[in-house]
């Protein structure tokens, strides 16, 4: 039964997870170029423009809150991890019970940045104070992305389940979905690497 809905889950949250982050990782471009657009107009040719400041905050705030499912899932928040790694191999049932607690207590917290991002989002009547958009714009993003990062949380949650009971296998293949974001840069070292090498020809008289 934990395993249907783990599965079930999973193929609502791991496609998820790869567009968010994709997404979040287009708004990182979007924004370097913007704040590259604003030192060339301010320190070089001595025309502050009045939008790149405000737009690059935007753009932070989004791309933060983009990132952060699948930051959850696969666990890349920052972390000290020597304690939890000890547990897991040690007592792997009660690093899961611990687990389980801990995406409880997220799940609380998600739900009252819902509950108090929503209020919040209401207040967006007035206009930004260089970009002409309603601040409703930016305060939904919070109460829609901590939705999702609680779906994300169950996931979490029925997994840590499944392991308090005995059951260990990644079903939702977590490891694979963060090995997703890491493989490029290996592919890139590797390619770098692996520089052709010229033979070393001996020049005869």
């Amino acid at each position: 039964m934990l395993r249907a809905i783990e599965k079930a889950l999973n193929n609502v949250t791991t496609p998820l997870s790869k567009i968010l982050r994709h997404m979040g990782g287009i708004l990182l471009l979007v924004m370097t170029t913007i704040v590259v657009i604003q030192v060339l107009f301010r320190y070089i040719l001595n025309i502050p423009l009045s939008w790149t400041d405000e737009s690059s905050r935007f753009l932070m705030i989004y791309m933060t809150y983009l990132c952060l499912p699948f930051v959850y899932l696969t666990d890349k928040n920052i972390a000290m991890t020597f304690v939890t790694e000890i547990l897991e191999k040690k007592t792997p049932r009660l690093f899961a019970f611990l687990a389980l607690l801990a995406h409880i207590s997220a799940i609380f917290v998600f739900v009252v940045w819902i509950k108090f991002g929503w209020n919040f989002f209401h207040t967006g009547s007035v206009m930004a104070d260089s970009l002409p958009i309603p601040m409703y714009y930016i305060y939904i993003i919070p109460p829609v992305m901590m939705s999702v990062t609680l779906l994300f949380a169950l996931q979490k949650c029925v997994s840590s389940l499944r392991n308090m009971l005995g059951d260990f296998e990644d079903i939702s293949q977590t490891a694979l979905t963060a090995a997703l974001f890491e493989a490029s840069e290996d592919d890139e070292d590797a390619t770098h690497d692996q520089q052709p090498t010229q033979p070393i020809c001996s020049k005869t008289a």
